[in-house]
């Protein structure tokens, strides 16, 4: 433990929870108040109240003695026997033989010990009795025996139940200690789960939109603070979907209006006399075209689809067999089973397959992993192309970005396959990685959470 930092200790043994913390914040002020109580009723009460009682038990045993030393006969003796048991619950034995005294070789008395309350009959009845004398336990263990010997012909023997000794509420006052704080804390625990659960809601409610998925019937709920972070991400999510909304509207109107002049340059140039020039511009139109077209759906990023539950192998299956009518050779192990996540069906393809493609494009062959982990699902795309540099695979997933270097610059794409990916990617809550291929290639990493 000395070796451990705060922050280790902090992370074993504090709760990951809020509703562990909060009951714990609950149950620890229980604790220590009833360790104070228990505390100081031990100290002061009990302490107290076991002194009286000692101090009570040896004056009697000391008035006892004293009498017995005292002549009487044989009546007399029966009787002040009988007197001593009905007045002072005391059973009274005397044994006119003093070496029984010297013969009890039992433990002494010390059932109570953690009461130290047979230490402290003993003291007492050092300070009070002069003769001989021995605490002993007895075969009931509600009982204890005190020995004195009177004389040296005699020995009293005193048996004495233990509330004589020990208030039988003590007993009492520890379960009502320990039931109270069960009951607080079975209160406290019931409560705090109300009040937690609201905001477990919210949190499912801000997964399910981080993973693009619609929480219509998500209502605020919970203490006001709860209530007013719910109702921020409520207004959060209305901007973010109105957001999106006013992007896909603007741009569709921009697609319009470029493609109006596209299409007149288009006629223009069916009206040209055949040649280089015409060849040229012909070209540029055709870049423009697939600019726009694919600006667009980078920027709509198919935002508006319902999310919905599909077989994710049988997605996999169908890119697979588009890439393979291409002519490129794949490695992929046909699943033995069924994987159903509730996802946006177009959009999760339309990444997976640019990703596959993109591969297609550069490659002369491709391998497609899967593996199905406790939190996520994670598609890995192997080829033996050229790759990616280091240094350029976060660039890569910019806008318009190409590398030129490494990649064929002739295969007209625009530079966004990567970036419509991560987008789409992201917009499901989960992560696209770039790496080496064992392959001598590029690796893609899709990381889904399931």
């Amino acid at each position: 433990m000395a070796g451990l930092s705060a922050r280790k200790i902090k992370e074993i043994f504090l709760p990951r929870g809020l509703l562990g913390r909060s009951l714990m914040i609950v149950a620890l002020p229980i604790l220590f108040l009833q360790v104070i109580v228990a505390f100081v009723f031990f100290d002061r009460h009990w302490d107290s109240m076991t002194d009286r009682l000692a101090f009570a038990l040896a004056g009697e045993i000391r008035l006892i003695s004293q009498q017995l030393k005292t002549p009487m006969t044989d009546d007399g003796l029966i009787a002040f026997v009988s007197e001593v048991y009905q007045s002072t619950d005391i059973q009274l034995t005397i044994e006119r033989n003093s070496k029984s005294f010297a013969a009890v070789n039992q433990p002494p008395y010390d059932r109570l010990t953690w009461f130290k309350a047979g230490k402290k009959l003993d003291d007492t009845l050092k300070k009070k009795l002069d003769d001989p004398f021995k605490i002993l336990p007895y075969e009931h263990e509600k009982w204890f025996e005190i020995i004195v010997r009177l004389d040296d012909q005699r020995v009293a023997r005193f048996l004495c139940p233990e509330r004589r000794l020990v208030s039988a509420t003590t007993y009492i006052f520890i379960l009502w200690l320990v039931a109270s704080a069960a009951i607080l804390f079975a209160i406290a625990m019931i409560f705090m789960r109300n009040q937690v659960r609201p905001i477990m809601r919210l949190a499912v409610a801000a997964e399910k939109l981080g993973k693009g998925q619609d929480v219509p019937d998500f209502k605020p709920a919970g203490a006001a603070e709860v209530r007013q972070a719910a109702m921020a991400f409520m207004q959060m999510k209305d901007r973010l979907k109105r957001q999106i909304e006013q992007r896909t509207t603007m741009l569709a109107g921009v697609s319009h209006d470029l493609r109006t002049p596209l299409t007149r340059m288009k006629l223009q140039l069916a009206l040209m006399p055949a040649g280089d020039d015409r060849n040229s511009l012909h070209q540029d139109v055709i870049e423009m075209e697939k600019m726009v077209d694919g600006y667009l759906s980078f920027a709509k990023g198919e935002g508006d689809e319902a999310a919905q539950s599909v077989n994710i192998y049988s997605m996999l299956e169908r890119i697979v067999m588009n890439a393979r009518r291409q002519g490129t050779e794949i490695d992929w192990p046909p699943a033995q089973n069924e994987l159903y996540m509730r996802v946006r069906p177009i959009a999760l393809e339309r990444a997976c397959a640019n990703v596959v493609m993109n591969a297609v494009k550069y490659a002369k062959k491709i391998w497609v992993q899967t593996e199905a982990q406790d939190k996520y699902f994670v598609i890995t795309v192997d080829d033996n192309g050229p790759g990616i540099p280091e240094p350029l695979r976060d660039i890569v997933f910019k806008p318009f970005y190409r590398v030129e270097k490494s990649r064929n610059p002739k295969t007209g794409g625009t530079g966004l396959g990567l970036s419509i990916a991560q987008d789409i990617i992201h917009a499901h809550g989960g992560d696209i990685i770039l790496s080496d291929s064992p392959y001598k290639g590029l690796r893609v990493t899709i990381r889904l959470p399931v």
